[in-house]
């Protein structure tokens, strides 16, 4: 009798173990071909990203620090975080003055792409591109906050070109929120 649960319990945290992988694996091949398929066609078009919708994706962000290139989607509900990282409605668009809110998951199962943004630094790059254009960003300041600090998405100067990056921590609590703020370079 022992023996047979011992199996069945391996048998389970091998299943779970695969499950884990496959979502890992399908919420990255969905995110590679979003990212693949916006720089395919808007790129290589006249057409203006704002007249363009390719599933909602306005963009992609690129930070080479932590080797992240992602989908960028408009909203920052659940359906559009499970494969992408989302915009705040109502914050500017990359490149424009104003601040450009962008929020991802971190520490999940799947859809983890902020998991590493932890690892920045003031002076690391971020990059975005939308439509034919790329935007870079350069990190400025890291803060921790608690949730209900919703103006860190408010533009702190509508005369100048930033970026807010906001996702969960700790990793696996989620009880605040990581605050990573960029100003435009170029």
């Amino acid at each position: 009798m022992k023996r047979t649960f011992g199996k069945l319990l391996i048998a389970f945290g091998a299943c779970v173990i695969c499950g884990v992988l496959y979502l890992n694996y399908t919420t990255s091949k969905i995110n590679n071909k979003m990212v693949e398929d916006y720089k395919e066609t808007i790129i290589t078009s006249d057409i203006k990203n704002d007249e363009y919708n390719l599933g909602d994706v306005i963009g992609v962000l690129n930070i080479p620090k932590i080797d992240l290139e992602v989908a960028i989607k408009r909203g920052i509900d659940n359906e559009i975080l499970k494969d992408a990282v989302g915009h705040f409605e109502n914050t500017s668009m990359p490149g424009e003055y104003g601040n450009f809110a962008v929020a991802g998951h971190r520490a999940y199962t799947s859809n983890k792409f902020f998991s590493n943004l932890d690892e920045l630094q003031v002076g690391d790059e971020i990059n975005v591109l939308s439509g034919n254009e790329e935007f870079k960003y350069k990190v400025n300041n890291i803060e921790v906050v608690t949730p209900d600090k919703v103006e860190v998405v408010d533009s702190s100067d509508k005369d100048k070109k930033e970026i807010t990056l906001v996702t969960c921590t700790p990793k696996y609590i989620g009880s605040h929120r990581l605050i990573v703020k960029g100003e435009y370079t170029k």
